[in-house]
């Protein structure tokens, strides 16, 4: 068993950590509701499994998942949107995914508030100026914040952490 974080396409449904099979095609396919898809995000390095037919289908935009995508996959940043039931989940490894990385639990799921760093062509990290709000207790608005500051042509890199860490 390993540690996932559904993120419903429902955006009244609470994001939340989940015991999956690992080794259970069927079940991966239970929570995205049909054939699943991979989909590869990195810093940190993760896996969001979303429905290979939702756009088919007509599933629902997953604003939550698509977000995500866009901060965690910069090739895929405004190329698309996420659409249906997601699930996130580490790496694969030896063919077989590993838990969520503790980062991105920390963030998605945890009780404390979140801030928005960037990374700036001289290749430090930097909390935005409080001006803008440092810290978040809803982390898809830190996302959302932090697709904005890509928007800063001095910014390369963008990355949500709990409050606090550095």
């Amino acid at each position: 068993m390993i540690k996932i974080v559904v993120v419903p396409a429902d955006p009244l449904l609470p994001v939340h950590l989940v015991d999956h099979d690992e080794t259970s095609l069927r079940a991966a396919q239970a929570l995205v509701g049909g054939p699943i898809e991979p989909i590869g995000l990195t810093r940190p390095a993760a896996t969001l499994y979303v429905n290979e037919n939702g756009k088919i289908d007509g599933l629902p935009r997953n604003g939550r998942a698509t977000l995500l995508t866009w901060v965690h996959a910069p090739q895929l940043r405004g190329q698309d949107v996420i659409v249906g039931d997601t699930y996130l989940a580490g790496p694969v490894r030896r063919g077989l995914d590993t838990d969520t990385p503790a980062d991105l639990i920390a963030v998605l799921t945890g009780t404390g508030a979140v801030q928005v760093q960037t990374r700036s062509r001289r290749r430090r990290w930097t909390t935005l100026p409080s001006t803008l709000g440092t810290v978040y207790d809803e982390p898809f608005d830190a996302y959302a914040t932090a697709l904005l500051a890509l928007d800063d042509p001095d910014s390369i890199d963008v990355r949500v952490i709990p409050t606090g860490q550095t």
